[in-house]
């Protein structure tokens, strides 16, 4: 499984965020990474070296899921979510998948207060669906036989099978009774991909097993009800709203008051170093035991540095606490609607 090629650009919950984070360290004029350590005085966010999809935008709620069925408006399918399974609180409301460029959705199993990961990918097992175009017609043998998606290890047995109705390839996962499934509809291959991290329970392999044999796809007038049935984008916000507001709300050292400008899957860079996300109330949470244990914020809302065309802005920011003090730079992301956001923060390590 360590040699798949799209966990890579998957990898991290943080999809959506490796693409901002990319474009900063192309600024900074190093590679940019996230620092392992989830507490909000020193770095906490997901990293890798790939950028994201383009069909995944910015951080938002999840598309309709009702009774424990995640139904996904862009890609055209649904599968069961047995609680607390859940689409990413990383991803977009809709991820759609167009041209050469490949899609996925990543399902994980914990509540969505608790989603955190590194860099080196999440420490539970997880649940991708991934959607690339298939010009080639190519089978889903041929495809699991030329290791797209899944990647090529030693030890994995491809079986023809029917799936969903249609003909299918399964590859088992070494190790474990799980496998993956490749399966072609509408000129695209779908891959439904375990990313298994020990131990391995009887539980969790029964669940996604579960949830691999729930998956179907939607028709054409499933689709289009899961389409209408998306949230209403919230209003364009320009980010020098965003920077004046995180800088009153940590002024006043009011934790809640910056909820209303984070990202929901909160992010801190590091430039050369490892990196974790968490979501964006735990990130608050830390941050209010931070504020009551003497950390002072001192945010600089202008200039706003950057390239407002590409969605990626920084502002300057020191934190004080009594174990010294830090520059970091908050990262600011241009998400749906040109509705700007807080995603993070940005720090050199010496």
């Amino acid at each position: 499984m360590k040699n798949s090629r799209y966990f890579l650009t998957a990898i991290a919950v943080a999809v959506l965020v490796l693409a901002v984070i990319a474009g900063f360290s192309l600024r900074e004029g190093d590679q940019v990474a996230a620092s392992p350590t989830p507490t909000p005085t020193t770095s906490t966010t997901a990293s890798a070296t790939t950028s994201a999809p383009a069909s995944v935008s910015s951080a938002s709620p999840t598309a309709s899921a009702t009774g424990g069925r995640y139904v996904s408006a862009g890609l055209g399918y649904s599968i069961e979510t047995p609680s607390p399974w859940h689409k990413t609180i990383c991803s977009a409301a809709l991820v759609t998948q167009q041209g050469a460029t490949p899609a996925n959705e990543l399902f994980v199993p914990v509540n969505p207060r608790d989603e955190t990961g590194t860099d080196m990918g999440s420490p539970y097992t997880t649940l991708y669906v991934l959607v690339e175009a298939n010009p080639q017609n190519l089978s889903p043998r041929q495809w699991a036989e030329e290791g797209r998606s899944v990647g090529s290890t030693a030890g994995q047995r491809i079986e023809d099978i029917t799936y969903v109705g249609l003909p299918a390839a399964r590859k088992t996962i070494p190790g474990t009774d799980l496998a993956s499934y490749f399966v072609a509809n509408g000129g695209r291959m779908y891959v439904l991909l375990p990313q298994v991290r020990p131990p391995l329970d009887a539980t969790t392999q029964q669940t996604v097993t579960r949830m691999i044999e729930s998956f179907r796809f939607l028709t054409v007038a499933e689709q289009a009800a899961a389409r209408a049935a998306l949230p209403t984008p919230l209003a364009p916000r320009a980010p020098e709203q965003v920077a004046d507001g995180v800088a009153a709300a940590m002024a006043a050292k009011n934790a809640d008051g910056l909820s209303g400008f984070l990202s929901a899957c909160v992010t801190t860079a590091g430039e050369q170093a490892g990196g974790s996300f968490v979501s964006r109330e735990k990130y608050v949470d830390d941050l209010r035991v931070a504020f009551a244990a003497g950390l002072v914020v001192t945010v600089r809302a202008r200039p706003l540095d950057g390239d407002r065309a590409t969605g990626n802005l920084t502002i300057g920011s020191t934190w004080q606490d009594p174990r010294g003090t830090k520059e970091r730079k908050l990262m600011l992301n241009r998400g749906a609607n040109d509705r700007w956001e807080w995603i993070g923060t940005l720090e050199r390590f010496s």
